[in-house]
């Protein structure tokens, strides 16, 4: 959920140009990478016990889940880098470049993507009825 609500903040900091917005915008990144990590941390512990619960899932929508997650994870942990280095840079008082916001933003838009995408793949592991009515 804050994926999304991350990128329509991008969105309005580009827009308003404020400071503030901006600030909030950085930090928030770098928040999204450090949950996005815990997330993708608690991935094997998870994947066993749905090994354990669920007795009839899918082991290639596990993987892809898997996969799709590991890129997400990726992305979240680039677009807080770039967080970080914003921040960096008000914190030795010069300005971050210019194209920080808008590769923040085309970052965070693939992020919801994947995210969605890697939400859904979830889904259907837990609730494997779900499957056999989309077939």
């Amino acid at each position: 959920m804050g994926s999304p609500l991350l990128l329509l903040l991008g969105f309005k900091s580009i827009r308003t140009k404020k400071l503030s917005d901006l600030k909030v915008f950085y930090w928030g990144n770098i928040l999204l990478a450090v949950v996005a990590s815990i997330a993708y941390f608690t991935g094997p512990a998870t994947a066993e016990w749905v090994q354990q619960q669920v007795t009839n899932y899918s082991k290639d929508l596990v993987e892809n889940h898997a996969l799709l997650g590991r890129i997400g994870f990726i992305t979240s942990i680039l677009s807080g880098v770039l967080g970080i280095m914003a921040v960096a840079n008000y914190a030795q008082g010069e300005k971050p470049h210019k194209s920080i916001p808008w590769v923040l933003v085309c970052i965070l838009l693939l992020t919801v993507l994947i995210f969605a995408y890697t939400a859904h793949l979830g889904g259907l592991i837990r609730r494997p009825d779900l499957i056999s009515s989309i077939i």
